[in-house]
Protein backbone atom coordinates (compact mmCIF):
# COMPACT_ATOMS: atom_id res chain seq x y z
CA UNK A 1 0.00 0.00 0.00
CA UNK A 2 1.32 3.48 -0.84
CA UNK A 3 1.72 6.65 0.94
CA UNK A 4 -1.21 8.93 -0.15
CA UNK A 5 -0.95 12.18 1.91
CA UNK A 6 -2.30 15.10 0.60
CA UNK A 7 -4.08 18.50 1.45
CA UNK A 8 -8.00 18.88 0.18
CA UNK A 9 -8.65 22.60 -0.72
CA UNK A 10 -12.56 23.47 -0.13
CA UNK A 11 -12.03 26.31 -3.06
CA UNK A 12 -16.09 27.07 -2.61
CA UNK A 13 -15.12 28.08 1.12
CA UNK A 14 -12.35 29.74 0.21
CA UNK A 15 -15.12 31.60 -2.51
CA UNK A 16 -17.32 32.46 0.50
CA UNK A 17 -14.74 33.51 3.04
CA UNK A 18 -13.67 36.33 0.67
CA UNK A 19 -16.76 37.28 -0.81
CA UNK A 20 -18.26 37.88 2.07
CA UNK A 21 -16.25 40.79 2.16
CA UNK A 22 -18.50 43.74 0.61
CA UNK A 23 -17.32 47.01 0.84
CA UNK A 24 -13.32 46.82 0.91
CA UNK A 25 -10.19 45.79 -1.26
CA UNK A 26 -8.84 42.65 -0.77
CA UNK A 27 -5.25 42.30 0.17
CA UNK A 28 -5.11 38.47 0.22
CA UNK A 29 -2.15 37.56 2.28
CA UNK A 30 0.30 34.20 0.82
CA UNK A 31 2.85 34.40 3.35
CA UNK A 32 4.07 31.06 4.31
CA UNK A 33 3.03 29.18 1.90
CA UNK A 34 -0.55 30.73 1.73
CA UNK A 35 -0.45 29.45 5.48
CA UNK A 36 0.50 26.35 4.53
CA UNK A 37 -2.56 25.69 2.40
CA UNK A 38 -0.08 26.08 -1.29
CA UNK A 39 0.45 29.39 -3.21
CA UNK A 40 0.05 28.44 -6.11
CA UNK A 41 -3.85 26.77 -5.61
CA UNK A 42 -4.83 29.94 -3.72
CA UNK A 43 -3.30 32.51 -6.10
CA UNK A 44 -5.26 30.65 -8.95
CA UNK A 45 -8.17 30.23 -7.21
CA UNK A 46 -8.65 33.73 -5.88
CA UNK A 47 -7.41 35.97 -8.62
CA UNK A 48 -10.33 36.96 -9.24
CA UNK A 49 -11.55 37.87 -6.01
CA UNK A 50 -9.01 40.02 -4.19
CA UNK A 51 -6.96 43.48 -5.37
CA UNK A 52 -3.85 41.74 -4.87
CA UNK A 53 -1.50 39.65 -2.66
CA UNK A 54 0.21 40.23 -0.18
CA UNK A 55 3.71 38.64 1.19
CA UNK A 56 6.95 39.07 3.47
CA UNK A 57 10.00 38.82 1.28
CA UNK A 58 11.16 38.96 -2.14
CA UNK A 59 11.40 35.15 -2.80
CA UNK A 60 7.42 35.04 -2.22
CA UNK A 61 6.50 37.62 -4.49
CA UNK A 62 8.59 36.09 -7.30
CA UNK A 63 6.47 32.99 -6.59
CA UNK A 64 2.99 34.66 -6.36
CA UNK A 65 3.93 36.37 -9.39
CA UNK A 66 4.18 33.28 -11.99
CA UNK A 67 0.35 32.82 -11.24
CA UNK A 68 -1.00 36.69 -11.44
CA UNK A 69 -0.45 40.01 -12.52
CA UNK A 70 -2.24 42.00 -10.01
CA UNK A 71 -0.44 43.62 -7.65
CA UNK A 72 1.77 42.14 -5.05
CA UNK A 73 3.04 43.71 -1.76
CA UNK A 74 6.00 43.18 0.59
CA UNK A 75 4.77 43.87 4.09
CA UNK A 76 8.39 43.63 5.29
CA UNK A 77 10.81 46.15 4.68
CA UNK A 78 13.21 45.01 1.59
CA UNK A 79 16.23 46.26 -0.25
CA UNK A 80 15.69 44.45 -3.20
CA UNK A 81 14.99 47.74 -5.16
CA UNK A 82 15.84 46.56 -8.70
CA UNK A 83 13.67 43.56 -8.55
CA UNK A 84 10.95 45.58 -7.01
CA UNK A 85 11.33 47.49 -10.12
CA UNK A 86 11.20 44.75 -12.92
CA UNK A 87 8.37 42.91 -11.45
CA UNK A 88 6.35 45.96 -9.93
CA UNK A 89 6.46 44.56 -6.40
CA UNK A 90 5.31 47.14 -3.94
CA UNK A 91 6.68 47.18 -0.39
CA UNK A 92 6.00 49.12 2.82
CA UNK A 93 8.49 51.57 4.48
CA UNK A 94 8.74 52.04 8.05
CA UNK A 95 11.23 54.63 8.77
CA UNK A 96 12.94 57.91 7.73
CA UNK A 97 16.08 56.08 6.46
CA UNK A 98 13.81 53.38 4.56
CA UNK A 99 12.03 55.97 2.11
CA UNK A 100 15.30 57.66 1.65
CA UNK A 101 16.81 54.56 0.01
CA UNK A 102 14.03 53.83 -2.02
CA UNK A 103 13.99 56.93 -3.50
CA UNK A 104 17.52 56.57 -4.35
CA UNK A 105 16.90 53.27 -5.67
CA UNK A 106 14.19 54.84 -8.17
CA UNK A 107 11.21 52.58 -6.26
CA UNK A 108 9.20 56.49 -5.86
CA UNK A 109 6.22 54.98 -7.12
CA UNK A 110 6.08 51.12 -5.21
CA UNK A 111 5.70 52.57 -1.79
CA UNK A 112 3.28 52.01 0.76
CA UNK A 113 3.95 53.80 4.64
CA UNK A 114 3.85 51.44 7.59
CA UNK A 115 2.78 53.02 11.00
CA UNK A 116 3.10 51.11 14.87
CA UNK A 117 0.22 51.37 16.55
CA UNK A 118 1.56 48.93 19.32
CA UNK A 119 2.76 45.50 17.18
CA UNK A 120 6.19 46.98 17.48
CA UNK A 121 6.87 44.55 14.36
CA UNK A 122 7.14 47.30 12.07
CA UNK A 123 5.89 50.63 11.30
CA UNK A 124 6.82 54.16 12.26
CA UNK A 125 6.16 55.15 16.13
CA UNK A 126 7.69 58.26 16.42
CA UNK A 127 5.34 61.47 14.96
CA UNK A 128 8.84 63.67 14.90
CA UNK A 129 9.86 60.57 12.50
CA UNK A 130 6.27 61.28 10.56
CA UNK A 131 6.54 64.38 10.22
CA UNK A 132 9.99 64.47 8.75
CA UNK A 133 9.11 61.54 5.98
CA UNK A 134 5.99 63.70 5.52
CA UNK A 135 8.71 66.83 4.51
CA UNK A 136 10.65 63.71 2.10
CA UNK A 137 7.52 62.91 0.21
CA UNK A 138 6.89 66.47 0.10
CA UNK A 139 9.61 67.85 -1.82
CA UNK A 140 9.81 64.55 -3.95
CA UNK A 141 6.64 64.58 -4.80
CA UNK A 142 5.63 60.98 -3.85
CA UNK A 143 2.28 59.87 -3.23
CA UNK A 144 2.28 56.91 -1.18
CA UNK A 145 0.24 53.92 -2.41
CA UNK A 146 -1.01 53.03 1.05
CA UNK A 147 -1.05 54.18 4.83
CA UNK A 148 -1.15 51.07 6.61
CA UNK A 149 -1.21 49.80 10.42
CA UNK A 150 -1.90 46.38 11.70
CA UNK A 151 -3.80 45.68 15.48
CA UNK A 152 -1.65 43.56 17.19
CA UNK A 153 -5.15 42.38 19.49
CA UNK A 154 -8.16 42.45 17.81
CA UNK A 155 -9.54 40.30 20.53
CA UNK A 156 -9.90 43.22 23.11
CA UNK A 157 -12.16 45.74 21.65
CA UNK A 158 -11.03 48.52 23.91
CA UNK A 159 -7.32 48.33 23.66
CA UNK A 160 -8.29 48.25 19.22
CA UNK A 161 -10.42 51.13 19.27
CA UNK A 162 -7.50 52.79 21.43
CA UNK A 163 -4.81 51.67 18.85
CA UNK A 164 -7.24 53.22 15.74
CA UNK A 165 -7.32 56.30 17.37
CA UNK A 166 -3.39 56.47 17.69
CA UNK A 167 -3.44 55.54 14.38
CA UNK A 168 -5.85 58.15 13.03
CA UNK A 169 -3.73 61.08 15.26
CA UNK A 170 0.03 59.29 13.55
CA UNK A 171 -1.55 59.42 9.89
CA UNK A 172 -2.62 62.77 10.24
CA UNK A 173 0.80 63.88 10.06
CA UNK A 174 1.23 62.75 6.82
CA UNK A 175 -0.38 65.43 4.75
CA UNK A 176 -1.63 63.51 1.57
CA UNK A 177 -4.77 61.65 1.14
CA UNK A 178 -4.04 58.50 0.00
CA UNK A 179 -6.07 54.89 1.00
CA UNK A 180 -6.13 53.22 3.98
CA UNK A 181 -4.74 49.69 4.47
CA UNK A 182 -5.68 47.90 7.74
CA UNK A 183 -4.81 44.16 8.73
CA UNK A 184 -5.07 42.31 11.93
CA UNK A 185 -7.64 38.77 12.65
CA UNK A 186 -11.35 40.21 12.50
CA UNK A 187 -10.52 43.17 12.06
CA UNK A 188 -13.19 43.11 9.61
CA UNK A 189 -15.53 43.08 12.12
CA UNK A 190 -14.85 46.84 13.49
CA UNK A 191 -16.37 49.72 12.02
CA UNK A 192 -13.43 51.43 10.88
CA UNK A 193 -13.13 53.82 7.90
CA UNK A 194 -10.44 52.15 5.66
CA UNK A 195 -9.83 51.14 1.88
CA UNK A 196 -7.89 47.99 1.68
CA UNK A 197 -8.08 44.93 3.93
CA UNK A 198 -5.15 42.72 4.54
CA UNK A 199 -7.30 39.52 5.21
CA UNK A 200 -5.13 36.49 6.77
CA UNK A 201 -6.75 33.77 8.80
CA UNK A 202 -10.24 34.59 7.96
CA UNK A 203 -9.85 33.96 4.08
CA UNK A 204 -8.60 30.43 5.41
CA UNK A 205 -11.81 29.71 7.76
CA UNK A 206 -10.26 30.62 11.02
CA UNK A 207 -12.69 33.77 12.36
CA UNK A 208 -16.03 34.38 12.90
CA UNK A 209 -18.63 33.30 10.59
CA UNK A 210 -16.16 31.54 7.93
CA UNK A 211 -15.54 28.44 6.41
CA UNK A 212 -12.16 25.97 6.48
CA UNK A 213 -10.48 25.60 3.46
CA UNK A 214 -7.94 23.06 4.37
CA UNK A 215 -8.14 19.30 5.30
CA UNK A 216 -5.45 16.49 5.69
CA UNK A 217 -5.92 13.29 4.43
CA UNK A 218 -3.43 10.12 4.58
CA UNK A 219 -4.28 6.53 4.35
CA UNK A 220 -3.89 3.49 6.40
CA UNK A 221 -0.76 1.65 5.36
CA UNK A 222 -0.93 -1.18 7.42
CA UNK A 223 -2.53 -2.78 10.54
CA UNK A 224 -1.20 -4.70 13.44
CA UNK A 225 -3.10 -6.91 15.93
CA UNK A 226 -1.38 -5.76 19.47
CA UNK A 227 -1.44 -7.78 23.02
CA UNK A 228 -1.94 -6.58 26.34
CA UNK A 229 1.40 -5.05 27.61
CA UNK A 230 2.60 -4.03 24.15
CA UNK A 231 4.19 -0.93 24.24
CA UNK A 232 2.99 1.19 20.39
CA UNK A 233 5.89 3.25 18.86
CA UNK A 234 9.09 5.30 20.77
CA UNK A 235 9.72 5.40 23.93
CA UNK A 236 6.86 3.32 25.77
CA UNK A 237 4.67 6.51 25.59
CA UNK A 238 1.64 4.31 24.89
CA UNK A 239 1.04 0.48 26.40
CA UNK A 240 -2.48 -1.30 25.37
CA UNK A 241 -4.31 -2.16 28.44
CA UNK A 242 -5.94 -5.10 26.35
CA UNK A 243 -5.67 -6.41 22.78
CA UNK A 244 -6.47 -4.45 19.81
CA UNK A 245 -5.74 -3.28 16.51
CA UNK A 246 -3.93 -0.69 15.61
CA UNK A 247 -3.53 1.24 12.29
CA UNK A 248 -0.24 2.63 11.09
CA UNK A 249 -0.86 6.02 9.05
CA UNK A 250 2.08 7.30 6.49
CA UNK A 251 2.30 10.79 8.47
CA UNK A 252 4.37 12.62 11.40
CA UNK A 253 6.40 15.32 12.19
CA UNK A 254 8.68 15.26 9.25
CA UNK A 255 5.30 16.36 7.54
CA UNK A 256 4.43 18.83 9.92
CA UNK A 257 2.11 16.54 12.31
CA UNK A 258 3.43 18.30 15.26
CA UNK A 259 4.89 15.62 18.11
CA UNK A 260 3.69 17.42 20.87
CA UNK A 261 -0.07 15.79 19.79
CA UNK A 262 1.09 12.62 20.52
CA UNK A 263 -1.40 10.55 22.23
CA UNK A 264 -3.85 13.06 22.76
CA UNK A 265 -5.77 14.00 19.24
CA UNK A 266 -8.23 12.04 16.80
CA UNK A 267 -8.82 11.31 13.45
CA UNK A 268 -11.32 10.74 11.33
CA UNK A 269 -11.72 6.94 9.26
CA UNK A 270 -14.81 6.43 7.36
CA UNK A 271 -16.50 9.22 9.28
CA UNK A 272 -15.87 7.89 12.79
CA UNK A 273 -13.38 9.42 15.28
CA UNK A 274 -10.76 7.15 16.24
CA UNK A 275 -7.68 8.43 19.33
CA UNK A 276 -4.46 8.90 18.22
CA UNK A 277 -1.88 6.53 20.54
CA UNK A 278 1.77 6.22 20.93
CA UNK A 279 4.51 8.85 20.15
CA UNK A 280 4.26 10.71 16.55
CA UNK A 281 7.39 9.50 14.41
CA UNK A 282 8.89 11.40 11.55
CA UNK A 283 6.52 9.89 9.08
CA UNK A 284 3.98 8.22 10.69
CA UNK A 285 1.27 7.91 13.66
CA UNK A 286 -0.71 4.83 15.19
CA UNK A 287 -3.94 4.75 15.77
CA UNK A 288 -6.59 2.65 18.19
CA UNK A 289 -9.40 0.85 15.32
CA UNK A 290 -11.59 -1.38 15.14
CA UNK A 291 -12.26 -4.40 12.86
CA UNK A 292 -14.63 -2.28 10.50
CA UNK A 293 -11.13 -0.26 9.28
CA UNK A 294 -8.68 -1.52 6.54
CA UNK A 295 -6.26 -1.00 5.01
CA UNK A 296 -6.03 1.84 2.29
CA UNK A 297 -8.88 3.35 3.95
CA UNK A 298 -8.59 7.27 4.07
CA UNK A 299 -7.72 8.68 7.03
CA UNK A 300 -8.34 12.63 7.90
CA UNK A 301 -5.65 13.62 9.65
CA UNK A 302 -6.35 17.49 10.19
CA UNK A 303 -9.91 18.78 10.05
CA UNK A 304 -9.88 21.36 12.29
CA UNK A 305 -6.80 23.51 13.10
CA UNK A 306 -8.50 24.72 15.77
CA UNK A 307 -9.22 21.31 17.30
CA UNK A 308 -5.57 20.83 16.97
CA UNK A 309 -4.34 23.96 18.16
CA UNK A 310 -5.97 23.79 21.80
CA UNK A 311 -4.15 20.34 22.17
CA UNK A 312 -0.93 21.23 21.32
CA UNK A 313 -1.45 24.54 23.23
CA UNK A 314 -0.53 27.01 20.56
CA UNK A 315 -2.50 28.77 17.42
CA UNK A 316 -4.22 27.66 13.84
CA UNK A 317 -1.63 29.32 12.18
CA UNK A 318 1.11 27.35 13.25
CA UNK A 319 -0.68 24.07 12.83
CA UNK A 320 -1.48 25.22 9.20
CA UNK A 321 1.90 26.18 8.33
CA UNK A 322 3.31 23.50 9.87
CA UNK A 323 1.80 21.50 6.35
CA UNK A 324 3.69 23.81 3.95
CA UNK A 325 6.06 20.50 4.72
CA UNK A 326 3.57 18.01 3.64
CA UNK A 327 4.94 16.19 0.35
CA UNK A 328 2.47 14.66 -1.89
CA UNK A 329 -0.69 16.03 -3.91
CA UNK A 330 -2.87 18.56 -3.56
CA UNK A 331 -6.30 18.37 -4.02
CA UNK A 332 -8.81 21.45 -5.13
CA UNK A 333 -12.41 20.70 -4.20
CA UNK A 334 -14.80 22.93 -6.79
Amino acid sequence: MENTNFKLLNIKNLIFNITQIKDKKICLMVKANAYGHGIKEIVKASNNLVWGYGVVNIQEAIQVRKYTQKRIIIFAPTTEYEVCKSKKFEFFVDSELGLKEAIENGCQNLIHLAINVGMNRYGVKSEIELSNINKILAENRIRLKSIYTHFPITSNHVKTNKAYQKFLKMRKLITQEVPICLGGSEVKNYKFDYDILRLGIDAYGYGKDTKKVMSIFSNVIKINYVHKGENVGYGKKYKERRRNYIAVIPIGYGDGLMRRLSNKFKVKINGIKYHAVGNICMDCFFVKIDKSVKVGDKVEVMFDADYLAKIAKTIPYEVLTNFSLLRGTTILNY
